[in-house]
């Protein structure tokens, strides 16, 4: 049967079966070479009810694609279906505490305690969790559980004020065999109750819940303002002095965990200590840079005359900087942690920091486009430009936080896309600026920064062939598009 009949069968839209031949999901059983009538049998209608009933309960077109490829055992599709199971709960939930959030609260700071209005038939703990927010919003501490009454909330609170320094000090080490290994954060609790009760636990407490593990190395090795001895974790990586927090170790039905007495940035603002709570994931004994993100800087050096000489830092970039105010304006700043940098002929390169200086080709190096930080084995892409006849570098800053914290960095040069290798030292770079996405019905623009959508001289039945990559190194040469797709043209001299 024609497309058209099939679709009045299947009760969808001739566009939508053109759009899963063209993802490759539903393809005609056959296509007329002449007029290019595509032909559809019966048996395909339960291929589409099944896609229909697949994307309905929120699988993308290309989780699709691999449930009905046929590829995957019945094991393989039932972990799946078990892992979109899990996604949806976690959204359920995600959405619930969303609503939760948006209660507006008749709270009063009152001397030392914060007091909530509730009435009888208002959830408590729901409450509760939105006074959480609350409380830090106002630059108070939560230091007690909360007392609950029919007719209000109650909890004992400090009012913070400016951070103060930690003294500096340092006690030797001491080893502890029962710390070393990895470490799960399980999240951060106000008071210790809250911890024993397991309620009202913070997730996105530490370092704004971006980090997920802390490692204990041996000899108490230090890593990203990291380190312990026996009897203490030692935090030093964003306040002035050396904090010692004390932890102890607890034995539970489902492993080993540690609570931290954690003296984080509430503390230092006059507040109390709160409690982080670890889970041990391993015993390895892993080393700095085991655990380090590592770039590839094993890179052969090519010439940049622009760079070669010296060039003082004059301003911190931040990742949503403005390119129409390019900081040339800005008097520099003289207490930057990164000072200088040198770069000399034949990839030679200095780097000086507040108080180091860095040189020697086996610690670092350049070579054209990047300074290579071989202490730390991260690879610094810069570019420059000229403004008002005055030479400019931006480099990307490649922090502790890039290297072990999961972060990326300060500034990225350029967006997102892939280089294709031509057989060839030189390689040919496809922005990856997606396409005009004709399964709209405003032809929006999809995929920017996360695919590459380019035409090809080829043509195939009612489009071209072209190529698709994704931000997962996930490349397809001869992808079928159709002319209502709208994707990038790169020319080339041949």
């Amino acid at each position: 049967m024609k497309i058209g009949e099939f679709a009045k069968l299947c009760g969808t839209k001739i566009s939508v079966l053109r759009h899963y031949d063209r993802e490759r999901l539903l393809e005609p059983q056959h296509i007329d070479e002449f007029s290019g009538y595509r032909y559809y049998t019966s048996e395909q209608i339960l291929s589409f009810y099944r896609i229909n009933a697949l994307k309905k309960a929120g699988f993308s077109l290309q989780e699709i694609k691999e449930i009905i490829s046929g590829k995957k055992t019945n094991k393989e599709i039932d972990t799946i279906f078990s892992q979109k199971e899990s996604y949806f709960l976690d959204a359920l939930k995600n959405l619930k505490e969303a609503k939760i959030m948006m209660t507006k609260l008749d709270i009063v700071f009152k001397d030392d305690k914060a007091i909530i209005k509730r009435s009888a038939d208002d959830n408590a703990l729901d409450l509760c969790m939105v006074a959480e927010a609350e409380i830090k919003s106002a630059d108070y501490q939560r230091v007690s559980q909360y007392e609950i009454t029919d007719n209000k909330i109650m909890c004992k609170v400090v009012k913070l004020g400016d951070e103060v320094p930690q003294p500096k000090k340092k006690v030797p080490f001491v080893n502890d065999e029962a710390v070393i290994g990895k470490w799960e954060i399980k999240g951060i609790f106000a008071v210790k109750e809250d911890y024993i009760n397991n309620i009202f636990c913070d997730n996105t407490g530490f370092y704004g819940g971006d980090v997920k593990y802390l490692y204990f190395l041996p000899d108490g090795e230090e890593y990203w303002g990291c380190g312990w001895t026996k009897g203490f974790f030692i935090n030093n990586a964003y306040l002035t002095g050396c904090i010692y927090n004390e932890y102890e170790i607890h034995e539970k039905p489902d492993g080993t965990y540690m609570l931290i007495t954690l003296r984080d940035n509430e503390a230092c603002r006059g507040g109390q200590p709160t409690y982080l709570s670890l889970k041990k994931a391993d015993s390895n004994r892993y080393s700095a840079k085991d655990i380090a993100r590592r770039d590839d800087i094993d890179k052969p050096f090519v010439n940049d005359e622009r760079v070669i000489g010296k060039w003082v830092a004059h301003s911190f970039l931040a990742t949503d900087w403005d390119e129409s105010d390019f900081p040339t304006e800005r008097e520099p700043i003289e207490d930057l942690y990164f000072k200088e940098l040198h770069f000399s002929p034949d990839g030679h390169a200095k780097c000086v920091y507040e108080d180091a200086v860095f040189e020697g080709d086996d610690t670092v190096t350049w070579t054209k486009n990047y300074l290579l930080r071989k202490w730390n084995w991260s690879a610094c892409e810069y570019e420059i430009r000229t403004v008002d006849e005055k030479d400019y570098m931006i480099i990307e800053w490649k922090s502790g936080d890039y290297r072990y914290g999961g972060y990326d960095t300060n500034y990225n040069l350029k967006n997102r896309g892939m280089l294709f290798s031509i057989y060839s030292p030189s390689t040919t770079w496809y922005p990856a600026a997606g396409q005009l996405d004709a399964t709209y019905s405003d032809y929006r623009l999809n995929g920017v920064g996360n695919g590459g959508y380019y035409w090809s001289a080829s043509p195939k039945i009612d489009g071209a062939y072209s190529l698709f990559f994704t931000q997962n190194s996930q490349y397809y040469p001869s992808e079928n598009k159709s002319r209502a797709a709208g994707c990038s043209i790169r020319c080339q001299k041949e």
